[in-house]
């Protein structure tokens, strides 16, 4: 216990001792840290965004007549694809398509009928099953036709898949290179030492016993990084959040005002932060310091 204690020590010792490689690995991974924290955030964010977008789209029902509207509506409210349902009834939709095209009122008004059909706008829950929803409302007794937006779920579902690959890739990446950043700072900072490092080899000092320090060095240059890119992080995306928020009428069509509060999930955050900071630094101090020492 005691051997383990003097480990302990001489890890926050080394800090001290190489302040300056050990500011270099503070910088770096807080600069990775928050890339990959705020990358992360805008990637969800962005999601949210598309579930808020995809939900705004509706299936057109266009009814025989107004006989099937109560059968039609109730097959719709049972079916467990749809998420909600609005009637639209034909003196309704001719007002709306009169105020659409006002400066052809008159075409209108001379109609010896009402053209409009009854119409169920109909909002699924599930765009990626949108043909799924479309074949099964055409089946239904007194709907004789289905229009719905195919080409917008379509892009909706590729720009999906587009983010979370780019999410993927950007996040490892960025992981990668603060490994590497790391792991090459500490293998200066032990090269600088490797006679430190031979002697303590020669007199029987373990593997184990001489990496104990860089790891705890490497450890709490991390969970200090990591605090440090969390508070940062906190600040900008609350800063945005709010400037969203003072603006809120102009986004509200784009869903950008259901972002993520990082309120809500600031702690989760910042162990996030200092978890990864931690893991990324002691891993990169405990490879580069093994070129040193055998095993």
């Amino acid at each position: 216990m005691n051997n383990f204690g003097y480990l302990i020590r001489q890890g926050f010792k080394s800090i001290w001792h190489n302040k300056l490689m050990s500011f270099a690995c503070f910088c770096a991974l807080v600069v990775g840290l928050l890339l990959v924290g705020l990358t992360t955030l805008t990637m969800a964010d962005c999601r949210i965004i598309l579930d808020t977008v995809s939900d705004q789209n509706e299936i057109s029902v266009y009814l025989e007549n107004e006989d099937s509207v109560d059968s039609v509506k109730k097959a719709l409210e049972e079916n467990s694809l749809v998420q909600n349902i609005s009637y639209i009834s034909p003196e309704e939709g001719l007002k709306k398509m009169v105020e659409q095209y006002e400066d052809q009122k008159e075409l209108f008004e001379s109609l010896p009928y009402n053209p409009v059909p009854p119409t169920f706008m109909v909002t699924i829950n599930d765009i990626e099953k949108i043909n799924e929803a479309v074949g099964q409302f055409e089946q239904l007794a007194g709907v004789y036709k289905v229009n719905a937006p195919m080409d917008f779920a379509s892009f909706i579902r590729e720009l999906r898949n587009t983010f979370a690959i780019v999410a993927i890739v950007l996040i490892i990446a960025l992981g990668a290179v603060n490994l590497i950043i790391i792991s090459n700072m500490t293998r200066v900072s032990a090269y600088s030492r490797r006679t430190e490092l031979s002697i303590m080899h020669i007199v029987g000092a373990t593997n184990t016993f001489i990496k104990i320090p860089f790891f705890v060095e490497g450890m709490t240059i991390g969970v200090i990084s990591g605090g440090v890119a969390w508070l940062i992080c906190k600040v900008v995306y609350e800063n945005l959040y709010d400037l969203i928020l003072a603006n809120a009428g102009i986004w509200i069509s784009l869903g950008i005002n259901n972002i993520l509060n990082f309120a809500d999930i600031q702690w989760f955050m910042l162990a996030v932060f200092c978890i990864v900071g931690a893991l990324l630094s002691a891993l990169g101090t405990v490879i580069s310091v093994g070129k040193y020492i055998k095993g």
